[in-house]
């Protein structure tokens, strides 16, 4: 439909141009002494038409052959471009793939592009890595870091690469260089962890886990298990050292001294370091507040605290609580210390009642050893083994 309006335009342009032409009877002289030329108006203005036309035609064809080197300059990095742009993204697709060396090779030829030269480094880097030629992939790390736009993802990269091969100080080294350029974002807090986890650098295990909880990027049970095993490390290596074991227990947050096993191992090193009284104050009060097996036990086994101290404890808490197998089960080895051999019978024949255990049947055996009762004792040790092959 469009070409035939152009073409009723240009036949009405023609009519029209023929009707002014007939009408015109002008001359244009033209002297160029001794000559004179007459043409008529229509005929000049045809020339000049024409001229300018060729005119025009030859000026754009010098303008086109002066730029042709150009052009062909231009044409040429155009396909160096688009051959390192597909080299790129083939080489993506051959490390997913796991073709190493092919993934290598073909981002080698994206760096003929400048503006490739940083990604492709870093996964020319990634493979080799992978095909474990790490000479290789430290030049090409090296290749990436003189790209500026591509150095964050080099820092990442060398200590994604250093974890893997178990190298937490570089890994920690590049970690560190990132976060001074203000970058602390969540897959970098989560890099770190891993490097201060494998540096067992504990404190600042904590630190990048109170920052990754608050961003609810790790699961619950995995933000517990780290806190509770850096918790228990850090108690650890304070071991025999009362004021500084006071000093790290002070330093650990609400959520992080709430913890049982954290508990636990607090209360065990302040009675291993002298201070008896503020590690059984800590288990008791936790077990007032928040009753948990684990912390019952290790009350049980607090060293130089009475036992019948700790029999008249557990029996105000079995008040709270009722005849909680664990409960009776420390009353009853409580009982057996005193040599309270029938209240000891009683409470160990109520937690076997309620939950049958190892333990139980051990404890019961070292009852029956302690009355000289060796057919009873040995018919519990062997259903105690039998339970523990079970297990």
């Amino acid at each position: 439909m469009r070409w035939i309006v152009w073409i009723l335009l240009l036949a009405s342009a023609a009519v029209g141009l023929a009707l002014l032409m007939r009408v015109n009877h002008g001359n244009v002289a033209v002297l160029w002494p001794p000559y004179r030329v007459d043409v008529s108006v229509n005929l000049a203005l045809v020339v000049l038409g024409a001229g300018f036309v060729a005119l025009h035609l030859f000026l754009v064809a010098i303008g086109k052959a002066l730029d042709l080197p150009g052009r062909v300059r231009e044409y040429r990095e155009r396909r160096i471009r688009d051959a390192a742009v597909v080299a790129l993204r083939d080489s993506v697709l051959a490390l997913f793939e796991g073709r190493f060396g092919r993934a290598e090779r073909l981002a080698q030829q994206a760096r003929e592009d400048s503006r490739l030269a940083g990604p492709a480094a870093l996964i020319a880097a990634r493979a080799a890595h992978r095909m474990r030629e790490f000479e290789r992939r430290d030049r090409w790390l090296a290749q990436a870091e003189e790209d500026r736009a591509s150095a964050p993802a080099e820092l990442m990269t060398t200590a994604e690469l250093a974890l893997e091969e178990q190298d937490a100080a570089r890994a920690i080294a590049s970690i560190e260089r990132l976060h001074s350029r203000g970058m602390r974002h969540i897959h970098a807090l989560r890099v770190a962890l891993r490097a201060y986890e494998q540096a067992e650098d504990w404190q600042r295990v904590l630190q990048v886990l109170r920052q990754l909880e608050k961003r609810d990027v790790l699961h619950p049970a995995a933000i517990r298990g780290l806190r509770v095993r850096a918790s228990r490390a850090l108690i650890a290596r304070r071991a025999g050292d009362a004021p500084g074991l006071r000093s790290q227990w002070n330093d650990l947050r609400d959520g992080e001294r709430d913890l049982p096993e954290v508990l636990e191992a607090a209360a065990l090193a302040f009675a291993k370091a002298g201070d008896i009284g503020f590690g059984r104050r800590l288990l008791e009060s936790a077990l007032t507040r928040d009753f948990a097996p684990r912390l019952l036990h290790a009350y049980a086994a607090l060293p130089d605290v009475p036992a019948r101290e700790r029999l008249q404890q557990v029996e105000r808490w079995r008040d709270t609580h009722g005849d909680d197998p664990d409960i009776t089960l420390v009353l009853g080895r409580l009982c057996i210390t005193e040599s309270l051999w029938g209240k000891a019978a009683d409470y160990l024949g109520r937690s076997l009642a309620a939950r049958e255990s190892v333990a139980v049947h051990l404890a019961l055996a070292d009852l029956a050893e302690q009355v000289e009762q060796p057919q009873e004792a040995a018919r519990h040790y062997r259903s105690a083994a039998r339970l523990r092959v079970g297990d």
